[in-house]
């Protein structure tokens, strides 16, 4: 007969056990439901659906269990398993048209790479599930129904921040005063982002050399109406930037899409000194991958790369 598992044996296998075989294995188990709340929970994906449904990899909970007994009863013990934990590992958390912080159907601790919402008020109400260990996030996904305000420590401490719109809304409050290197926005329409005052504040405040913002737009619609602002407002910095170079290539591996980055023809360019050591270049182009994208380019440079 093989001898038992030592407890720092059984620990690591628990802890590493795919979320839903834990579950039934320590459900079915006295000895092991003694311990189990003790070893972390750790799950590649986390999903929240509106008030209705949890998904913990592949153990899911589902609010509307209670409407047949047995799936109730099967319900109940899930949230029990998950809300009584003190704390569950995940790569990556997503909320998905929640409301409010009231709204979730699990209250749950998580210690999370990645933070994912999509077309919830406010990534803020679901602060209080994500431990204070979290931070700063590797990647924080926002995609947007309505305004909010960037201007938050989570925001600007995140590795990657990539901020989205599903629909014509207001504008991103306060997005001129991050200090983040990097930042994508992707699927900008018309009134999502004010690119003069985010110009406007470099000029003022300077930002690090190699600080590139990249704005994505579906239509070429959309960016010749920024860039047109962008002329308005700074007309006299007008430049063709013959010494920069801008990408093309083609991939036309099978697994890959061809990749395309090219000046969008006859629409300005910019060239704003900023501080003397270094400048703001600003461009448009065209991207080619399984559609057809619409990039402004804001990058901070040293005048000796001109």
């Amino acid at each position: 007969m093989p001898s038992p598992l030592t407890y720092l044996a059984l620990k690591l296998v628990l802890e590493f056990l795919d979320v839903k075989k834990r579950y039934h294995i320590t459900s079915r188990n006295s000895v092991l439901q003694k311990i189990d709340h003790l070893i972390p929970l750790r799950a590649a994906n986390i999903t929240i659906w509106k008030n209705l449904a949890v998904s913990v990899d592949d153990l899911e909970y589902n609010a509307d269990y209670k409407q047949i007994y047995t799936n109730w009863k099967a319900g109940k013990l899930v949230k029990e398993y998950l809300e009584g934990r003190p704390n569950i590992h995940v790569d990556r958390v997503g909320f998905y048209y929640v409301k409010s912080y009231e709204q979730v159907p699990l209250k749950l601790n998580l210690i999370t790479n990645k933070l994912e919402t999509f077309c919830c008020s406010d990534f803020r109400n679901f602060l209080p599930m994500i431990g204070f260990r979290s931070f700063p996030l590797k990647k924080l996904i926002l995609t947007q129904e309505e305004s909010i305000d960037v201007d938050h420590p989570v925001v600007h401490t995140a590795e990657d921040v990539i901020l989205q719109f599903s629909g014509q809304t207001k504008l991103i409050k306060s997005i001129e005063k991050l200090r983040r290197e990097k930042l994508i926005i992707q699927n900008i329409m018309k009134g999502n982002v004010d690119a003069v005052k985010i110009i406007k504040d470099w000029m003022k405040n300077g930002r690090k050399i190699g600080t590139e913002y990249l704005l994505y737009f579906p239509f070429n619609v959309w960016i010749q109406e920024t860039l047109r602002h962008l002329k308005s407002e700074f007309d006299e910095f007008q430049n063709d930037l013959e010494g920069i170079n801008v990408r093309y290539v083609i991939n036309k591996s099978y697994f890959q899409f061809a990749l395309f980055y090219r000046f969008l023809n006859r629409w300005p360019r910019f060239l704003i000194p900023m501080r003397p050591a270094s400048k703001i270049i600003i461009y448009g182009t065209k991207v080619q991958k399984d559609r057809t994208f619409y990039q402004l380019v804001l990058k901070v440079v040293s005048t000796d790369e001109l």
